[in-house]
C-alpha cells in the first residue's frame, strides 16, 4: 500500500515537472514575436508592457491591475482566435491548449503568492504575459496566412 502511494506521488511530481518544462520550452522557442506585437498594436493589447508595469508595481494592487489587463488581453485574443477559420476546423494547437492550462496554473500561483512572495508573483505575471504573447502570435500567424 505504501509503495503504491509513493509511486503515485512520484509519478504526479514527474508529470508536473514535465508539463512545466514543456511550457517553458514552448515559450522559449522561436515563436513569431513580430506577429504578436503587430497584433497587440492593432487590438490595443497590453501584454507587451508587462515588464514596465511590474517595474513600477509597488504593491499587490498594482500587480492585480497587471493581472486584470492580462486576463482582458487573453479573453480578447482567444475570442479572435476562435473566429479564425483554421482554428474552427482543426481546433487549437496542442501548444495553445498546454499554455492555456499553464496560464490558469500561473494565475492560481499568482493568487497564492501575491501578498507573501512578491518576486514569485511577478514571475507568474511575466509568464502569463509571455503566454498571452505566444497565443497572440499564433493568432497573428493565422491572420497573416488568411490574408495571403
Amino acid at each position: 500500500m505504501v509503495t503504491s502511494v509513493v509511486i503515485i506521488i512520484l509519478s504526479l511530481a514527474m508529470f508536473v515537472y514535465w508539463f512545466r518544462y514543456s511550457c517553458v520550452l514552448i515559450l522559449e522557442s522561436n515563436w513569431n514575436e513580430e506577429h504578436a506585437h503587430e497584433f497587440a498594436l492593432q487590438n490595443e493589447l497590453s501584454f507587451g508592457s508587462v515588464e514596465e508595469s511590474l517595474a513600477r508595481a509597488g504593491s499587490a494592487e498594482d500587480m492585480d491591475r497587471v493581472k486584470d489587463l492580462l486576463d482582458r488581453d487573453l479573453d480578447l485574443v482567444m475570442s479572435l482566435l476562435s473566429k479564425c477559420p483554421v482554428v474552427q476546423t482543426t481546433g487549437h494547437s496542442l501548444e495553445c491548449r498546454m499554455l492555456m492550462l499553464d496560464y490558469r496554473l500561473m494565475k492560481a500561483w499568482y493568487g497564492a503568492t501575491r501578498t507573501i512572495a512578491g518576486p514569485r508573483a511577478q514571475h507568474a505575471l511575466r509568464e502569463m504575459g509571455l503566454i498571452v504573447g505566444y497565443i497572440a502570435g499564433e493568432c497573428g500567424d493565422h491572420l497573416a496566412t488568411a490574408r495571403s
